[in-house]
């Protein structure tokens, strides 16, 4: 790479990671200036799970049998344990197993 490739890569990457720090810091600055209601408390404390199906959905549609079998060995996980680290370790060890020895 030339010099000004690696610097527009370094702008770029610096540039990115300023947004990312200005959004996240931005609305925890206004949640902290906020009094929210329990209703809009109750919102907060299910948006990580909303998020986290609404990328996990998609990608299974159309995706094979090793996809779905891990999600459910996942999913099952995460209701027995309720502990994110183990269910989503589970799901990864799942979907790698099946790839590399059942469904190639």
């Amino acid at each position: 790479m030339s010099d000004n490739q690696e610097l527009i890569a370094f702008v770029t990457i610096a540039c990115m990671a300023g947004v990312t720090y200005l959004t996240r810091s931005g609305g925890l600055f206004i949640v902290s200036r906020i009094n929210p209601s329990p209703r809009f408390r109750a919102f907060l404390a299910h948006m990580p799970s909303s998020i986290l199906v609404a990328i996990i959905v998609p990608t299974l549609i159309g995706k094979g049998p090793s996809e779905l079998i891990a999600a459910t060995v996942a999913a099952l996980a995460a209701i027995v344990t309720r502990n994110l680290i183990i269910s989503l370790f589970s799901g990864l060890i799942t979907v790698s197993l099946l790839r590399h020895f059942v469904f190639i």
